[in-house]
């Protein structure tokens, strides 16, 4: 989203997760990683503020303000909504990670969280509340500008599309109400650059077991 609202052009580059030496000359082993000419970057923040620096046509964060604000953002979707977003849709999101991952991502899990795969989606309800719960100042703040960034979206309307972007992809789940203004501002970044974000189809139309089916 960041790139495309840039307007670079940008080829995406699909990586599974035990394929660490395919980023090793970002200098770690996680995603994403920018390649621009020579320079590899990791970190989406780290990667947003290089693209600010270094293509400043098409502000992502204008201003000192809002890069206070999207570095808030940031944070708060890291510390906050991932870690309960996660235990909200592991059940689902498990069974449609690639077999040459899974032992990685069960072990992974496991010293994160202290707990299983099995473990934490045997109940996710209350980790989808605490989302819902904090989603409620999001809301209000969407009930009266279209987007995070004001009339216009910006990086931390980015930020959050992104985290729900990966719950629409792995999840049925809803954690918003019909007709919210959650749900209006989501669509509207589902539509935005041509449509990119809806070009991924949702859990909801994959032929995949059932929910609760944890495979080791």
């Amino acid at each position: 989203m960041a790139l495309a609202h840039k307007g670079l052009s940008f080829e995406p580059q699909p990586w599974r997760i035990t394929e660490k030496h395919r980023i090793a000359a970002s200098g770690g082993i996680t995603a994403p990683v920018l390649v621009d000419g020579r320079r590899w970057l990791r970190d989406s923040w780290k990667i947003a503020l290089y693209l600010e620096e270094t293509y400043p046509a098409h502000p992502l964060m204008a201003g000192p303000a809002a890069l206070s604000r999207c570095r808030f953002l940031n944070s708060w979707a890291d510390g906050t909504l991932h870690p309960a977003l996660f235990r909200a849709v592991i059940a689902e999101q498990f069974p449609l990670t690639a077999e040459i991952d899974k032992a990685y991502y069960l072990e992974r899990t496991l010293m994160k969280f202290g707990q299983s795969v099995e473990q934490i989606g045997a109940d996710p309800d209350p980790a989808a509340a605490l989302v819902s719960n904090a989603l409620v100042p999001v809301e209000d703040a969407l009930s009266l500008a279209p987007y995070l960034g004001g009339d216009a979206p910006d990086y931390g309307d980015y930020i959050l599309f992104g985290t729900f972007q990966w719950a629409r992809v792995v999840s049925r789940r809803h954690f918003w109400p019909q007709g919210s203004a959650l749900e209006r501002w989501f669509d509207a970044l589902l539509d935005a650059f041509d449509g990119m974000g809806r070009a991924q189809p949702p859990r909801a139309h994959w032929d995949l077991p059932p929910l609760t089916c944890l495979a080791r």
